[in-house]
This record gives C-alpha cells, structure tokens and sequence, in this order.
C-alpha cells in the first residue's frame, strides 16, 4: 500500500511540475487544475500510467529516473519550442529534428548548447549510478499495476475515438502539456478516419459539382504570390507609436480598399502550414497535429496545386524564395506541387550572405520575381519572403533602423519590436520597388500579397497591446493594367484562396474546390472536407478518376543562369570564368570537389598550383552539402 501511495504521489507532483515549467509560473498552473479539472485529471492519468511499469521493475529507481528525465526533457524543451516559434511541441517534431538543429544556430550560442551536453553526459552518468539498486517485486502491486495500465490505454483510446477532429493551437495550449503530446501521437497510430469507403466517397462524388469551367479573358494575366513572412501591421498594437509608419506602401493599399482580413491556422511560426494551404486549398487543421506535408506527403505522392491548375492554362509556374532549397525537403515537395521551376536562395546570382535568417534581404526576392515575368509568359510566380523572420533580438545597425519605437516597454520587449518594424520597413520598401515595376510593364499582372502567420513577438501574447484574433492576418490584391474586376474582396480562410482566384479568372477548380464549393454551406463540410483530402492525400483516390490529373514533369532549378564560359591559372591560382555564381557555387575537379572561394557572379577561384585535368564542374551546394539541380560541365578541348 506504501508503495501505491508513493507512486501515486510522485505522479501528481511529476504532473504539476510539467504545468509549472509549461506555463513558467506556480501560480498558472495551479489556475489550470483548478479551471480544467478534468484535463488535468486525464494529465495525471498519462503520467502515472507511464510510472506503472516501476511495479514490475527490480531497479525501481533507474526506472524511475529514465522517467522523471524524459517527462522534465520533453516539458524543457516544450517550454523553450513555445517561445521560439509561438506554439508547442508536437510528435510530429520528430520528423523536423535536421530542420531543428540548422536553425539552432541562431537561437543558441555555443556556450549554451555545450551547457546542455554537459548537463545531459552528468544525468548519464547519474543514472548509471542508480542502477545499480535493486529492489523486490511484490506480486500484488505488480496485478494492480496491468489492471491500471490497460485500463488506461482503453479509456484514452474511448476519449479520442470520441474526438471528432484534432484540436486547434489554442486548445491544444488548453488540454495541458502530457494530453497533448498524447493527442498529437494517437492520429499517427489511427490515420484512417472511421468513415472512408468507396461508397462514402463515391456520395460525396456524386453531391459535387462538376460543371467546367472555360476561362473566358482573353488576356491571362501573369499572377504572383507573394507570402510575408510573419507580416503584422504594427499600428494595430495599443499603447505603442512609432516615429513614422513602417510600412507606407501596404497602409496605402489599405487605404485604397486593396485589403481584407485572412485566417490562418498557425501562429509564430509553421510557414509550411500557410503555404501549404494556399496552394491546395486544402486545411491544415485535417491533417495530422503537427504535420508539415513537405515531409511526409508530398515527399512521395503528386498534390494538385494552383500551379497545376494554371499549368493547364499555359502558364508556367515559378517559386520563389530567398532560403535554403532543400529546407523542409522543399525541393522534392514543389516538383510534387506542379512548379515548372524553383529558385532558392542558392540560385541567387551574386548572393554571397551565409543562410542566416537573421541577413535574409527580400530583394532578391523581388529581383527574381521582376526577372522571371521578362522569361515567362503567362506566368504564375509564388515568392516567399524570409527578411521579416525571426529571430528579432539582434541589434541593427542605426543606419538601418529609421524607425522609432515608442511606449511604456520593457527594454527587452522594445528592442525586439525594433528588429521586427526596421525589417517590415525595409520588405516595404521591396515590395514598392516591385509594384512600380509592375506599374511600368505593359502586362496585366494580379498581385496577391499576404501573411503566412502573425510573428512570435512577446507583445502580441498581451493581451493589453494586441487583443484581436492571433490567427487573423491581412492579405492585399494589386490589380496592373485591369481588364476584369478584383473587387470587393471577401474575407478569406487561407485554403479558399484558391478558390477564390480561380473563380475570379473563371477557371476549373481543383478537386479540392470544386469541394468546398458544393460543400461549404453542408452541416457536415468539416467532415466531407476531411475525408476528401484524406482520399486525396493518403487514401485509395475514390475522387480522381473522375478528373484530369496533370502528369509529373521534372522541376528546373534557376533561371538558367549559371555557366561556366573559361578559366585561368593566375598567381592566386586557378580562376573561372562565367555567370550566376554565388557563395553557394562548388567547382569539381575530375569530379573531386576543390575548396571554392565566391570572388563575385563571374569569377570564382580555386587556391591551387597549375596542372593539367580532364573536366571542370559547378555545381549549387546547399548548407547541408546536397547538389541542388544540374551538374554544369566545361570539358576541355586539347
């Protein structure tokens, strides 16, 4: 009986201890107990549950001490994902640890990051120490202990077969910290909704309407996507006023009714998610918590997009982004999404800044959204800006910070709003630069701008300077040389923007869509929608047949712009010739990689005596060493 009492003890202050670090204050979690008994009850359920099997254990305290440490662990590094990025840890992190530790670098100094290994080796080696204890096994705690724990896995099983759909950020943030990384693991372990058949299918099928579409303008307008990371408008904040408006030229479209409100479904971070969701029209919210469809579905399986819905209508379909190519596996995921091309950051010509978020410059952006519209026409652009991504605690240069930031904040609060309005200042300055670019063109060209999420900045989780709905962002349309009518534009969801457009340009809608449009007014959407975008996705495409699928083609990377046009021995060694070079550029020798310096777009050099090879190579490397897109070879004539 000692030991039931103990065990049962441990458990609860275990589960308070995970609340207390969860919220970081004593006081917050005990509101969370006394507000949400009944969470907190299934949180106590969990976490004894997983001390159960101590009853079976000889080294009852090595046990319990693997334990406490992975409970602790997970609730630490919880607290710190939270702050970084706006929501919590999920399962589904597991699959983002290579994205992780490269971002890490710009969180964590090497001080830190060696205190963690230290501290880590010394529990290691705390806990070969307990080990070594050993105590007996009393047969009727150990009967207890199997009735406990299978009675636990069937009641967690009955209350989320109950759960109708996963929960959203803000109840997850509500359900405490052990229910919901159990929630977000239980749909990886039962991924098939109960209710998909071919026969529930072919119903849905059968309620759609299928009615085609013929884009009936003569002229197809080039469109671009333009996704701001983390775009806020600083004056919506209470109690804070800046020197000058930190961004004039969006206040301008504002003002010019060129703006309405979107919702998203992440906060702080999750780009993918937006992203993801715009292109496909499909809710990030069905998929699996946590799921970034870059790494799992679309690693494999081709998706219907926007850019294989424009595809059928000659256009050809560009990405744009001013980050690493093989980040969140982007470069497999957009050749599976229908983009003709793709132009990360390492095919930048001239680029010679390292992939620090913290330097990340949105001209490039622009410079290649303006370069593509004179390759392609018509052309559908999707650029993604990464200048306005945190971090925000560095301190910029005054040269670069013209903006002011006034209000009763702590220093801390101030600098990192500072951060975020000089980089907002400096994307509106790009994105004017682009629209009288636009402007100048003869070319009908719609321009649809908006946040992927609002940014994880500490002033936006008080509720005394911002107040509104964290998950409402703007969007804005620029519509160039017009000849239909954009307006008035509605509020959206995210993952209606497709929709929205391609009605807009009288074009077929998507499978997807064509859902939401016979759906969307149905009590039973949510669930339709589900299973639609599960059969599309991860089931036996009962929807399919009865549409025109685009076939796979190979995705190019850049606009054809590197080349290697001769070399030299000089004194500094061997120098090659050519354009579109950047930091990321890789010379091979007789396909030996030689050490590579960017000198600038036209010349790079090799640090070596003269001799005589076979054949000379570029190649675009990402951070992590991987060939992005096609070997360019220069074999020498004798």
């Amino acid at each position: 009986m000692k030991d039931l009492i103990e065990w049962l003890i441990l458990s609860t202050l275990l589960t308070l201890i995970m609340e207390i670090i969860r919220f970081q204050s004593v006081r917050k979690a005990f509101c969370f107990v006394k507000r949400s008994p009944r969470y907190a009850l299934i949180n106590l359920l969990i976490v004894s549950a997983t001390l159960v099997p101590v009853f079976f254990m000889s080294r009852k305290l090595f046990f319990l001490s693997c334990v406490i440490f992975f409970w602790l662990f997970l609730s630490i590094v919880n607290a710190i994902v939270t702050f970084l990025r706006g929501y919590a840890l999920m399962f589904s992190d597991i699959f983002l640890i290579k994205e992780g530790l490269s971002l890490s670098s710009h969180y964590f100094t090497p001080p830190v990051i060696g205190s963690i290994l230290i501290a880590m080796i010394g529990l290691m080696f705390a806990g070969g120490y307990v080990f070594t204890f050993q105590t007996s096994i009393h047969s009727g705690c150990a009967f207890f202990a199997l009735f406990y724990l299978v009675f636990s896995i069937w009641g967690i099983n009955r209350l989320e077969k109950k759960r109708l759909s996963h929960p959203s950020s803000e109840e997850y943030a509500a359900m405490g910290f052990a229910y919901a990384m159990m929630n977000s693991l239980y749909p990886y372990l039962n991924r098939k909704p109960t209710a998909y058949s071919e026969a529930t299918m072919k119903h849905i099928l059968k309620g759609m309407d299928q009615t085609a579409k013929v884009n009936s303008h003569a002229i197809k307008p080039d469109i671009i996507f333009l996704q701001l990371e983390s775009f806020f408008d600083p004056l919506l904040l209470e109690g804070v006023s800046f020197s000058q408006d930190p961004i004039p030229t969006f206040r301008r479209l504002k003002r010019a009714n060129q703006s309405q409100k979107m919702q998203v479904q992440t906060f702080g971070g999750g780009t993918a998610k937006t992203e993801f969701s715009v292109l496909t029209s499909m809710s990030a919210e069905l998929l699996k918590p946590g799921e970034i469809p870059h790494l799992s579905v679309l690693r494999k399986k081709s998706v219907e997009s926007l850019a294989t819905q424009l595809k059928r209508q000659g256009y050809v379909s560009t990405l744009i982004h001013n980050y690493e190519g093989n980040f969140y596996n982007r470069h497999l995921a957009y050749e599976k999404l229908g983009f003709s091309r793709y132009i990360p950051i390492e095919y930048m010509s001239g680029v010679a800044t390292p992939h620090d978020l913290a330097q990340m410059n949105d001209q490039w952006v622009m410079d290649y959204i303006i370069k593509t519209l004179k390759h392609d026409e018509p052309a559908f652009i999707y650029g993604i800006t990464a200048g306005t991504h945190q971090p925000y605690d560095e301190k910029l240069p005054d040269h670069l910070s013209p903006i002011e930031v006034f209000g009763d904040l702590e220093e801390p609060v101030r600098q990192t709003l500072q951060n975020y309005v000089t980089r907002l200042y400096q994307l509106d300055l790009q994105l004017n630069r682009l629209m009288d670019d636009l402007a100048a063109s003869k070319r009908e060209t719609v321009l649809f701008m908006f946040s992927d999420h609002l940014p994880n900045l500490p002033i936006l989780t008080d509720e005394t300077y911002y107040s509104k709905d964290p998950f409402e962002v703007d969007y804005f349309a620029a519509h160039f040389h017009p000849s239909f009518d954009l307006n008035p534009l509605p509020p959206l969801n995210c993952y209606d923007v497709g929709t929205w457009l391609m009605n807009s340009l009288n074009c077929p809608l998507s499978i997807i869509q064509q859902v939401h449009e016979s759906y969307c007014h149905d009590t039973a959407y949510r669930e339709v929608l589900r299973l639609a975008q599960y059969d599309l996705l991860e089931g036996k495409g009962y929807l399919t047949p009865s549409f025109d699928l685009s076939p796979e083609q190979p995705m190019v990377f850049g606009l054809n712009e590197q080349h290697i046009s001769g070399y030299s021995f000089t004194d500094e060694g061997l120098v090659v010739e050519g354009t579109g070079f950047n930091i990321d550029s890789q010379l091979f020798i007789d396909q030996k990689r030689v050490e590579t310096q960017f000198v600038n777009e036209t010349k790079l050099l090799v640090k070596m005596e003269p001799r005589e090879f076979s054949c000379l190579s570029l190649k675009q490397l990402s951070r992590r060493q991987e060939v992005l897109g096609e070997e360019i070879k220069l074999t020498r004539k004798d």
